[in-house]
């Protein structure tokens, strides 16, 4: 497994050998550990005392501690170079070498591909609480199935959503779940009639978005009207109410003047006919956005 390399505290840090040191040596002693985090890697005579470059002479090496003024756990000829012995007083230097270049590249590759998108992750994945303040899928993501227990959405808007078990979605807005109120009258009505059956409460907070009114017999004579009522008081704008013609089964329409719904608002149904007709069996609904 690839490992990620803390960075020194600043940088170009330069130190030397505390006592010379043989090829196997794996703790080692510095003039100064300042600056250094483990794990990390370290150069030893990169160049001489006079600034000029000593290929035969370098060493990398590879370090997992550090106590006091030593350096612990050191491979030796790290990065491919080889394990020398080195005299008192060499310089030790940070740099960034192979090692780290291409353990860092390792990790990244794990997690994302080329494209720079998250490589799936292994099933089954257990994750016992995530918070997030945005998820947003790319087009080409794919998610087959996903499962929650128990999802809290206080003031989130869930567009798309599939919960088995709990849905706990106190003061959201979610798409899907429309208020439907709806009445079903079998019987036989001649003239206006009102109050007919027991008012309905909302549930919840809506807004209407049509409403159909549906006869399953024919109506004979006049045309058949009805008015929807919230409070008490009619939800239609003067000649606007449903209304089924003569001979006709089927009403639909958004014509709705108070179309605000909050919870607990009362709705009842009257027959307005102002001449007698006869309608048996029928059906009103209001389906909010």
């Amino acid at each position: 497994m690839p490992t990620l390399f803390r960075a020194p505290t600043q940088n170009f840090i330069s130190t030397t050998l505390n006592g010379g040191i043989s090829d196997a040596a794996t703790t080692i002693t510095l003039n100064s550990v300042t600056g250094l985090q483990a794990n990390g890697y370290l150069v030893i005579n990169r160049e001489d005392g006079s600034g000029n470059a000593t290929p035969n002479a370098r060493e990398v090496i590879y370090f997992t501690g550090i106590s006091g003024s030593q350096v612990t756990g050191v491979t030796r000829g790290a990065d491919g170079s080889t394990a020398r012995s080195h005299s008192d007083g060499a310089l030790v230097e940070t740099t960034v070498t192979v090692g780290i270049y291409n353990s860092l590249v390792s990790i990244i590759d794990l997690g994302l591909d080329n494209n720079g998108y998250l490589r799936a992750i292994a099933s089954p994945v257990s994750i016992a609480r995530l918070e997030l303040n945005q998820i947003a899928l790319n087009s080409i993501a794919s998610i087959a199935r996903a499962e929650v227990s128990t999802l809290i959405a206080p003031s989130a808007l869930v567009s798309v959503a599939t919960v088995l078990g709990q849905l706990n979605a106190s003061g959201a807005s979610i798409v899907g779940f429309p208020a439907v109120i709806g009445w079903q009258f079998s019987g036989s009505i001649s003239g206006a009639t009102t109050l007919v059956q027991t008012p309905i409460p909302s549930h919840r907070a809506a807004t209407w978005s049509f409403v159909n009114f549906v006869t399953r017999t024919v109506s004979s004579g006049a045309s058949s009207y009805v008015d929807l009522n919230k409070n008490g008081v009619s939800i239609f704008e003067a000649g606007t109410r449903p209304v089924i013609a003569g001979g006709g089964t089927f009403y639909s329409s958004a014509s709705i003047l108070t179309r605000n719904v909050a919870r607990g608002d009362r709705f009842y149904w009257d027959f307005d006919n102002t001449t007698p007709t006869h309608i048996t069996d029928f059906d009103i609904l209001l389906v909010s956005e």
